[in-house]
This record gives C-alpha cells, structure tokens and sequence, in this order.
C-alpha cells in the first residue's frame, strides 16, 4: 500500500486553511492571500515592501500585488521614510487594523479547531516538527538559489 507523502496533508491543511479565512474574510470584501500581509502590517508597523517580503518568505512582485490591493482596499497607507525617500513605511489604516484584531480572533479559533483531541505535548511535537521541516526546506532552497544566481 502507498502511504501519501506528508505533504498532501500540509497541502490539505492549508487549502482548507485558505477556505476557511476566505469565508471568515468575505464580509472585509478581501481574498486569504492578502490576509498575511496585513496581518504582518499591523504586527509591524511601518515595515517595508522589501521587509514584509523577506518576514513572509514571499516574493517581491507578489508582496507588491498584495499591498496594492490592501492599499486599494483602504487597509493600508504607505508613508514616504524621511530619512530615506526611496523607502515607503507601510501601516495599517482604521479598516486595517479592525481587520487586523479580526484576523486575531479567526486564526486562533482555527488553530484549535486543527488541534482537536491534541495532548499538550502531541501539539508541541508536531509544531516542533513542522517547523523543523519549514527550515530544512528554506535553507534546501536558499542554498540552491544562491548556488545558481547569488541571490534568494
């Protein structure tokens, strides 16, 4: 018998993750792919473009998608660095951080609902796990990008 990879379950994690956060997001009129980053934002205030791209893992040209929408949205501003004009600081507006302290009530929720019938120590072994994989993964791929161009 084949036993599927552990990643078809990450997988089925995060889909029904996505599902979930979009249903609880809909009334904010925003899709799950922009809830990272202003989740970030309001964590972070006044980060950079480039800064929400390296603390998400997320590449430049989607992290500059995602602003715009929230931008767009009304869920943040953009705020020109006076001590270095080429920068813009990003924050999270009124709509923002209500968005915010949403976000901050739905994923806890989640995440207990994922934990269901977890002992205390199960939970502790499995996120020490999946975190141990996470980093295995980054430096697999930082160290191959930097081996092919220089750069991540």
């Amino acid at each position: 018998m084949n036993r599927p990879t552990i990643l078809r379950y990450i997988s089925i994690l995060y889909r029904f993750s996505q599902i979930h956060i979009a249903q609880q997001l809909k009334p904010h009129k925003i899709g799950s792919g922009q809830y990272p980053f202003i989740f970030s934002v309001c964590r972070n205030p006044g980060i950079n473009q480039d800064g929400l791209s390296e603390r998400l893992l997320i590449d430049k040209g989607t992290t500059a998608k995602a602003v715009k929408i929230l931008e767009t949205g009304g869920f943040l501003r953009r705020e020109q660095d006076p001590a270095d004009r080429r920068v813009y600081r990003l924050h999270a507006t009124a709509e923002g951080e209500e968005l915010g302290k949403t976000l901050e009530s739905i994923l806890p929720l989640w995440q207990e609902l994922l934990w269901k019938g977890f002992s205390r120590q199960e939970k502790e072994q499995a996120y020490s796990l999946v975190q141990r994989m996470s980093e295995n993964a980054k430096d697999f791929l930082t160290q191959s990008v930097e081996d092919d161009d220089g750069a991540y």
